[in-house]
């Protein structure tokens, strides 16, 4: 029996955010897809909730896999069929097609992984009126990039990943580290957020203990989330260069870090989800809670009569601090800071909940700041 009440929310938050199994008709256990199902090869037909990732795989113990397995915990809970996509190709066409894809596979509700999905969502909101849409880190727009008005099936959901980049930031200072890095994928909103309240959490510690003069940061975006050759290159040529920690940030990206770091003694920042399991390399872990958030939606959709209630139809909703969707890890596994205490970042988690922390989300332009900055993509 399905379970369409708030109930999978009660329980969700009551297990503290872990894994629930009972009764489900497609798939029975809680593993990924096989490698060969990254690859827009799992479809199934009349599957109620369809997952459609951007570029990149789906087991990137990162966004893409936190977006799936917050529809696999709901819907292997709940007995919701479900399946995901790709598009074929990094173009608004081939995202638009993979969602028409879904469509015609008759999926109900279609969750668009990523601000790449904004034009196909804009495009089909309307025309597709008897279908759903969940809209990660976006909102619908036209071909020119313009912002169109939601539709009442289309629930938007963003995140204030510049609080999530200040916390790294703030306590890899603390650490003591002082000269720091940031790799970024694709110079998306979402990833500027991050890059920008990174720096801002190390201008406000360097501040704090007078060190600003002596702290410096080497800024680049990559243009893509797939690991590759420059990616590596970059990042071992910043470790010999002194370069003590480097923040990943974006899909798979780390995967071309990570050795530049083994090579040189370096550490390295993840994002999106706690990827501190991946590798000891990696001081923390820079999390805005997109399994979570998933969740919730569903819980909130299957609740309201397989509808968008009145405060999700048509609207965004940003998760923070606030909504305890931003976090580091701090579990006696996972919590790797030798120098900076536990009570210092919860002290800055709770300044940031409690909006006594003014960080900007702005990304036309990058934060001023009095440590020094180079941002090698200008």
């Amino acid at each position: 029996m399905k379970l369409h009440i708030n109930l999978i929310k009660h329980i969700f938050l009551t297990l503290a955010f872990s894994c629930i199994f009972i009764g489900c008709n497609v798939q029975t256990d809680s593993s990924l897809p096989d490698d060969d199902k990254d690859n827009n090869s799992y479809k199934e037909s009349d599957d109620e909730v369809a997952l459609i990732i951007g570029m990149g795989i789906l087991s990137d113990s990162g966004y893409n896999q936190a977006a799936y397995e917050g529809i696999q915990t709901y819907a292997l809970a709940a007995d919701i069929s479900y399946s995901h996509y790709a598009p074929v190709a990094d173009t608004p066409e081939a995202y638009k097609e993979a969602v028409l894809t879904a469509i015609e596979d008759n999926a109900h509700l279609i969750i668009c992984a990523g601000p790449h999905f904004e034009q196909a969502v804009g495009d089909l909101q309307a025309v597709y009126s008897d279908r759903y849409f969940l809209l990660l880190d976006g909102v619908p727009r036209d071909s020119s990039g313009a912002p169109v008005p939601i539709a009442s099936n289309v629930h938007c959901i963003t995140y204030h990943e510049e609080e999530a980049g200040y916390l790294a930031g703030y306590m890899a200072v603390l650490e003591g580290y002082e000269k720091l890095g940031f790799i970024g994928g694709e110079q998306l909103s979402s990833v500027q957020r991050y890059g920008y309240g990174y720096l801002q959490g190390i201008n406000d510690a360097a501040a704090v203990l007078d060190k600003s003069g002596d702290i410096s940061v080497d800024y680049w975006y990559a243009d893509t989330f797939f690991p590759n050759q420059k990616t590596e290159d970059i990042s071992l040529e910043w470790y010999q260069n002194g370069t003590q920690v480097i923040f990943a940030c974006g899909g798979s990206l780390y995967q071309s870090i990570l050795p530049s770091a083994s090579a040189c003694g370096g550490r390295l920042i993840g994002a999106d989800e706690n990827q501190n399991g991946i590798s000891d390399l990696f001081l923390t872990s820079a999390i805005k809670g997109v399994k979570s958030s998933v969740i919730v939606a569903l819980d909130d959709f299957y609740a309201a009569g397989n509808t968008w209630p009145e405060e999700a139809a048509g609207k965004v909703i940003s998760y923070g601090a606030a909504q305890k969707c931003i976090e580091l890890p701090i579990s006696s596994e996972t919590w790797r800071f030798k120098n900076a205490a536990l009570k210092d970042y919860l002290q800055i988690l709770a300044a940031l909940k409690a909006g006594s922390i003014q960080i900007s989300a702005q990304t036309d332009v990058p934060p001023k700041t009095d440590i020094s900055v180079i941002y090698h993509n200008e």
